[in-house]
């Protein structure tokens, strides 16, 4: 065997994935784990630039490292070794939280000519895999998103109740609705705005944090509960899911379809129920969607 079928067999039979790219940031190779992990075949990707599209980065807050602070961009410029949290976006539309890893590539003299970044499914994934093997057999799930049911998060929210005033255990409550579902539906059929409803279902469930629970409401609501945290806190939750979700898009055979939440959130207080609590999240979701959609807005 030659000596770069050698290296090609090996990298192909990497856990992580793997591409490299040359100096112009283009796609040269792109191993077997690349395309499970991301859902794109090496013959959609070699010879596509990594910011045109295929992969598009974002930080936790939603922030585009593809055309801002990209690790592996900023690795061919000055040879530094890059670690970072992302998230990729998998070609069916979800975000997937994944941990890379970039290193330069040089020649015999040391120049630098391309770069290679390895990744792998971040720990958070594999937690929320878990987390919905487990909701199947304990709780009942919305047969259309597969997150828990309305009568599930019912029960959860009985429970935050109860630990709130027994033991003190903060909790918030947001309600999430994705803004213009009507006109989607309107204008490419119920099978894109069922499937627009499971796209968002699937960033909820893979990157919110292990230890919440949200699932569908009903429509095209959802709601659910943020534990151990003050107001500052669930903000900050709250504005990190409506952020993601804004990054996904669900592709369609002549482009993709992209949607928007709006978000109302309340912090839990001794002595509340939680029907009040629901409405009060409700209230400020109305209350975002007339302030313009896209945003959050939290109980004073």
């Amino acid at each position: 065997m030659e000596r770069s079928g050698f290296f090609r067999a090996m990298i192909d039979n990497l856990h992580d994935g793997a591409y490299f790219v040359d100096r112009d940031r283009r796609i040269v190779y792109w191993n077997k784990s690349a395309e499970e992990l991301t859902g794109y075949p090496s013959e959609e990707v070699v010879g596509r630039t990594c910011d045109d599209g295929i992969l598009l980065h974002v930080d936790e807050d939603g922030k585009d490292l593809c055309k801002d602070v990209c690790p592996l961009a900023e690795t061919l410029k000055d040879g530094e070794l890059r670690e970072a949290e992302v998230f990729l976006q998998h070609k069916s539309g979800d975000p997937v939280p994944v941990a890379i890893r970039v290193a330069p590539v040089r020649d015999r003299r040391g120049g630098i000519t391309g770069a290679v970044e390895l990744f792998s499914e971040n720990s958070a994934l594999l937690t929320a895999r878990a987390r919905i093997d487990e909701l199947e057999k304990i709780a009942t799930l919305d047969p259309l998103t597969r997150l828990p049911s309305r009568r599930c998060l019912e029960q959860e929210m009985a429970s935050r109740v109860d630990e709130l005033a027994r033991f003190g255990r903060t909790f918030g409550v947001v309600s999430i609705r994705v803004d213009r579902i009507a006109r989607i539906i309107s204008a490419f059929g119920r099978d894109v705005g069922d499937d627009v409803l499971r796209m968002v279902g699937n960033t909820l469930i893979y990157n919110c944090r292990p230890f919440d629970v949200i699932g569908r409401w009903g429509g095209a609501e959802f709601v659910g509960t943020v534990v151990g945290v003050e107001r500052g806190g669930l903000i900050k939750v709250a504005e990190r899911l409506r952020a993601l979700i804004g990054k996904s898009m669900l592709p369609l055979a002549d482009g993709t379809v992209s949607v928007t939440v709006s978000v109302g959130a309340v912090m839990a207080e001794w002595g509340d129920r939680a029907d009040v609590l629901i409405e009060r999240a409700e209230e400020m979701m109305q209350r975002s969607r007339g302030r313009g959609r896209d945003r959050v807005t939290v109980w004073k």
